[in-house]
Parts: structure tokens; sequence; C-alpha cells
């Protein structure tokens, strides 16, 4: 069953650099991704110790702290700006330290997903920067996404999720399709959409929701679904784990096709993103 949660009800609970409000959490949710919103104060630092799960935290608000990453022992240091973060595979950790002014965090996990071949025995993590990532626009121009981590996109080497930001304008719309399990897997892949900016709905097979800033929208393996905005637009970030399912749609084929922004296939039009 689809359901939307407000961040604003989950409960912010002190730790020592501030304060965390989880919103997805395996045991209480009968999910295998937890989510998590943390809060860190100025001169306070975050760390995400090595995990035997996929990690990836990203700087939903603030500017001017510092972000270190340490892979196979060797340790880079790196600004932290809003829309940057840092990508970890088990056995990485990170940390990020807020200056004068507060962070605020998104902080995801998923286990690792071993069913899929990745062609790299060593996967390894990256900090990334958003306004820096390749764009993909849609058949009919008004969707735009940007992934963060992405196998197909050639960014991280493994299969276990896929996560970015997506930007609809006035009146857009995805699709309506489902998301099943692969050939290639035994895991119902889950969903998500986190509204940032603006309004709109969720179709279900039964009705619709309401969603708008601050709204996790939570879409089980199976469900039909479609994201409709308003005339506002939205700004959210999408995320589907394991990146290893099948997407199937109702009608609208043209949906499932986008383009890499600002490139050419030689007749002007910008070059078809291959996708499995």
């Amino acid at each position: 069953m689809i359901r939307v949660i407000d961040l604003e009800t989950k409960t912010r609970t002190p730790i020592l650099e501030g304060h965390v409000r989880n919103i997805l959490v395996p045991s209480e949710d009968g999910t295998r991704v937890h989510v998590a919103v943390k809060e860190v104060n100025p001169g306070k630092t975050c760390r995400l110790a090595p995990s035997d799960r996929t990690q990836v935290v990203y700087i939903l608000e603030g500017k001017d702290g510092r972000v270190t990453h340490t892979r196979a022992g060797t340790t880079a240091e790196y600004a932290a700006q809003r829309r940057t973060g840092v990508y970890l595979e088990p056995s990485e950790e990170a940390t990020v330290t807020a200056s004068g002014t507060p962070l605020a965090l998104l902080l995801v996990t998923v286990p690792k997903h071993t069913g899929k071949p990745t062609g790299n025995d060593s996967p390894a993590g990256y900090f990334f920067e958003e306004a820096k990532l390749r764009a993909l626009i849609d058949e009919k121009g008004f969707r735009e996404r940007t992934f963060w981590v992405n196998k197909e996109t050639g960014l991280s080497d493994s299969w276990d999720l896929q996560l970015g930001r997506m930007h609809y304008g006035p009146h857009a719309h995805s699709p309506r399709h489902v998301h099943h399990p692969s050939k290639t897997s035994p895991i119902s892949p889950e969903h998500f959409y986190l509204i940032e900016k603006g309004t709109g709905e969720v179709k279900h097979d039964s009705g619709s929701l309401p969603v708008g800033p601050g709204s996790l929208v939570f879409i089980p393996a199976g469900e039909w679904h479609q994201l409709i905005a308003s005339e506002t637009g939205f700004d959210y970030i999408e995320f589907q784990a394991p990146f290893d399912f099948a997407t199937k749609m109702d009608h609208d084929p043209l949906g499932k096709n986008w383009y890499i922004k600002g490139t050419d296939d030689g007749t002007g039009k910008p070059r078809l993103w291959v996708q499995s």
C-alpha cells in the first residue's frame, strides 16, 4: 500500500551532534531501507562508520561545511555545500562537519545487492556535486533527472540502489507504471519520492493522495502509481533499491525514454540514454 509520510510528524530525537528524525526504519516499517534526516549543529560532526550496508549522505541544507571520505586507507577532504554528498560502499567511512551554520543531512542506507554481477570486484564510493553530474530529459521535455548513484550512468559500480533528483515542470507527470523484481533478482524493489518543492498528487489503483513539501511517498513493489504535478511543478529526490527491477507501463510507452541533456545525436536532438 502506498503511504505518504509527513516528515514534520516524525520525532526530532536529540543526539550528540544535533537532532535526528528517522523517516523509514526497517524494524518498524517493514522495509529494507533506512532513511533519516539529521541536523548537525555548528562545530559538530556527523560520522558514518564502516558498515555492511551501502550508505549515502547528502546535504539538504547548509553551506561551508567539510566532508571527509575514507576508503582503502586513504582519506580525501571536500568542501560541504548544499546538494553535495558521499556514496559509501561497505567498509568505507565518512564525516560531515558543520562550520558556522547548521547542516541538514539526508541519510539513506540499503543492504548490498549481490544477485547481479557488477563486473568490478571492488566497487568504490565517491564524493559528488549534483550540479556537475550529467542530467537527463524525458521525451516530452517536461521532466529532468540527475542521478547521484546509478550503475548505468557509470557512477557507482554496484546495483544496490538508484538515487538522485527529479524536476517536473508545471503539470508534468510520469507515466502510470509499476515496478516488479527482475529476472535476475528475487528481491522486491522499494521506491520513494521525497518532495522538497511543489504540490500535486500520487495516483494509485483506488484513488490519489495529495503530496507537497516534506512528503515522503513510499511505494512498495507491485503498486501501480503515477506522480502528477500541479501548476507549481516538482523538485524532489527519487530512490529505488535494489537497482535491479522491471518496469511496466500500461500506456504512454515513450514515457520511459530519457535523453542526455546537452548532447546531439547528429540530427539536432539529444542522444537517447540506453537503459535496461
